[in-house]
């Protein structure tokens, strides 16, 4: 089973109650919840919140070291066929849209090891000649892996560099051979007002829950690291003002952020490779679903 769905629709919360009621394990679905330490910015389930119930996929490795689709997939597919044989359903959730579709559609990625002098390159030339200019180059020699990048910087220098590395429109690397699992996907819909109000509270919580303080543990932990891509104020936030009172206008001014331009993005994305999946509305692949708050068939959840 999978919960995907926009920032703040209540995914986490959801998963946890379906886990409750079907003997349940999650998966988590998240890019930046991988990361040791970055618990508050990323709303990383806690172990209150999970009460007893297992989440794999979190805490897996250092902030700044590399963590790719591929590997994401290469932990998640034993993870899930882990729980299975344990007699357990697993519950995929998380927001990142990308994720969801290398596990459930089978992407093959991991053939193609990353090179980092290469990788370099192609980012310096993102920062010189600007992102519209890789975006043609890719273009020009496989446009349906343009189209999947969704002028996203990062997967135009992945594709790029599968391209140099064999030779190989990357499109073609990634052939699927989806796992043979039946599959129910809940797509959460809720109405945008509710989400920007949930996100002004969300703010509100991590901040009183010790976002700043945990921004400056990752700084001191890892100099020089960019937070703003783990889900923590990047460069200009409350990290550089003393803590007190006066902190909490300029950091609450800066977090809502990165979570309203990613529904924005998401909402735009569509069906795009790099988004969430488009309005799941209770996918299935086989198999019935009923209860939990839920209309059956729908996917509508009324929970926060």
């Amino acid at each position: 089973m999978g919960v995907v769905g926009p920032t703040a629709s209540g995914k986490t919360a959801l998963a946890i109650r379906l886990a409750w009621r079907f003997d349940g394990e999650l998966v988590s679905a998240d890019s930046r919840q991988v990361f040791v330490g970055c618990d508050v910015g990323t709303n990383k389930p806690q172990p209150a919140e999970l009460g007893g119930i297992a989440c794999h996929l979190i805490d897996v490795v250092e902030p700044g070291a590399s963590f790719t689709v591929a590997d994401y997939r290469r932990l998640a597919i034993p993870a899930v066929e882990g729980i299975a044989r344990a007699g357990r359903l697993p519950i995929l959730q998380g927001g990142t849209g990308l994720y969801v579709r290398a596990l459930l559609d089978g992407w093959n990625l991991a053939d193609v090891p990353a090179d980092w002098p290469l990788r370099r390159r192609l980012e310096a030339r993102l920062t010189g000649e600007g992102r519209e200019s890789l975006e043609a180059e890719l273009r020009r020699i496989d446009p349906v892996a343009a189209a999947a990048a969704q002028r996203n910087p990062r997967r135009l220098v992945r594709a790029l560099e599968i391209h140099a590395l064999t030779g190989a429109v990357p499109s073609a690397r990634r052939r699927a051979a989806p796992p043979p699992w039946r599959v129910l996907l809940l797509g959460l819909e809720v109405p945008l007002p509710v989400l920007d109000q949930r996100i002004e509270r969300r703010v509100d919580r991590m901040l009183a829950d010790g976002l700043l303080d945990e921004v400056r543990r990752l700084r001191a932990r890892h100099p020089g690291l960019d937070l703003s891509g783990l889900g923590h104020p990047g460069p200009g936030s409350g990290q550089h003002h003393p803590a007190g009172p006066a902190v909490r206008a300029p950091a609450a001014d800066l977090v809502p952020a990165r979570p309203a331009r990613t529904l924005d993005r998401r909402r735009a994305a569509g069906a795009g490779a790099g988004g969430t999946l488009p309005a799941v509305r209770g996918r299935r692949r086989r198999g019935r679903f009923g209860g939990v708050g839920m209309r059956e068939g729908e996917g509508h959840w009324s929970g926060t």
